[in-house]
């Protein structure tokens, strides 16, 4: 059986260099998907310790987008924009990711529909797979940008 191959993450997702972190997605199905980062020491956030930490939040984050993204494209649908709504559970078991390590990002749909959602994810060394991180991420995808925007404005 032949690996699936994937379309490129700026196909699946809004974001664009350098504010795009993961490089590609690897694995992908109707609960979960897992995105591949590598961390290089010209990427964003880098300094001479690595990525802090707290970026994995966004590894995470970007990994449900990637994930919506494939879903919406599986279907017919237009990528459409999401937001963060928060972290409410986060645990980090090191203080930074080092450059030339590549991270495993892996979340998974844990309840909700249509526009707010819960995913769980995981962040693990792919060489080694200890897990450096976890974290439970609320998301919303507006049905209507425009018109959440609007709403959102002060």
């Amino acid at each position: 059986m032949s690996a699936l191959i994937f379309p490129l993450l700026t196909e699946l997702m809004p974001h664009r260099p350098p504010m795009l972190l993961l490089d590609r997605m690897v694995e992908a199905g109707e609960t979960r998907a897992v995105c591949e980062a590598v961390i290089r020491a010209d990427g964003p956030f880098c300094d001479d310790a690595g990525v802090p930490a707290f970026v994995g939040i966004e590894y995470m984050a970007q990994t449900v987008a990637a994930y919506s993204g494939w879903q919406r494209r599986r279907a017919g649908l237009p990528i459409e924009i999401g937001f963060l709504l928060g972290t409410p559970q986060f645990q980090s078991f090191c203080e930074s990711f080092r450059v030339g390590q590549t991270l495993h990002v892996e979340v998974t749909h844990v309840w909700g529909a249509d526009q707010l959602a819960r995913f769980a994810g995981v962040i693990k060394d792919a060489q080694t797979g200890a897990r450096l991180q976890q974290a439970d991420l609320s998301v919303f995808q507006p049905s209507d940008l425009r018109s959440a925007l609007e709403k959102m404005a002060v």
